[in-house]
């Protein structure tokens, strides 16, 4: 019981909950329900974990006594730390990289310990909250060991910036592709990844940064995974030669469903090859990274497409 009321308490602080009344605490000590003195994502809720993930440095989904030590560290500290792009935890380290347009991107990386050969490189498009799955689940150590890849997830402020020039929203915002493909292409260079198998994957603005991404560089990436995207369904015939396999809930009142359904009616009519992959999660809303980034069956159809050079 100390150990959960220890627990408590730092996320309190790290929370700012440190202010609000003892009821309050009560329900965070209650959150480590296996009373195991970890917590997991489960235990936290969504909400919670959004926010303590960069602490979860080994990508276990739990937060052990030393990882919840970092994050009261960081509570103490001056100010706010500022996130890591994406959401990312602390197995990333966060660069940054200035566009010949003048423009600074921030990213988070994450590269395996050196490999004999080339690795195949994701990179994982926030949305419009700031937080990518995707590079935590794929930098986890189970994922490394099935699929030992390099992971880039970098950041825009989903406001007056935004992945890509879209009409869906914030259409005024200024798109960040530029320096983000030159980005892209520094990383690949100083990682020397596999320049056959680059992947970009995107939840909701994400999502609509990977279809925005893909229908302009069509020739760069091996597959793409866009998760409760949107695009214009007249620039299908410009995804040709991309494998693309695409999620979306049903119940989505964020991203309207048609979205993906769309855009798969459009590449199919267009015949693009591949014939594109497509899942609709029934019941679900706007969250349908969740059940879109734990389909095993995902990585496995991604790893093994492979760019094939003219």
């Amino acid at each position: 019981m100390k150990t959960c009321l220890t627990l408590a308490l730092v996320l309190a602080a790290a929370f700012g909950f440190a202010q609000e009344k003892p009821g309050k605490n009560d329900r965070l000590i209650s959150k480590d329900s296996n009373k195991d003195g970890k917590l997991s994502k489960e235990e936290l809720g969504e909400q919670f974990w959004q926010r303590a993930a960069g602490q979860d440095a080994n990508g276990d989904g739990l937060l052990d006594a030393q990882e919840i030590a970092a994050l009261q560290s960081k509570a103490r500290g001056k100010g706010t730390p500022q996130a890591r792009p994406g959401g990312a935890n602390a197995a990333f380290t966060v660069r940054e990289f200035k566009g010949s347009n003048g423009h600074t991107i921030r990213y988070s990386l994450f590269v395996p310990e050196k490999s004999e050969t080339p690795l195949p490189l994701v990179l994982c498009l926030h949305g419009a909250g700031g937080n990518t799955t995707a590079a935590n689940v794929l930098a986890a150590p189970e994922m490394q060991q099935k699929h030992a890849c390099i992971v880039m997830a970098p950041a825009c402020d989903g406001k007056s910036t935004r992945w890509v020039a879209s009409t869906f929203r914030y259409s005024d915002a200024r798109p960040v592709m530029p320096e983000l493909m030159e980005a892209l292409e520094a990383v690949i260079t100083e990682t020397k990844a596999d320049r056959t198998r680059l992947y970009i994957t995107g939840q909701s603005m994400g999502g609509i940064g990977s279809w925005g991404i893909i229908a302009s560089h069509a020739d760069k990436f091996a597959a793409a995974v866009p998760v409760c995207g949107i695009w214009e369904p007249s620039d299908a015939p410009k995804m040709n030669g991309v494998p693309i396999w695409a999620f979306h809930g049903a119940d989505d009142k964020t991203v309207p469903v048609s979205g993906s359904r769309d855009m798969i009616a459009a590449l199919k009519k267009a015949e693009v090859k591949p014939e594109p992959k497509y899942t609709e999660f029934p019941g679900v809303g706007h969250g349908s990274w969740e059940p879109a980034y734990q389909t095993a069956e995902l990585w496995e159809w991604l790893f093994v497409q492979k760019k094939i050079k003219p």
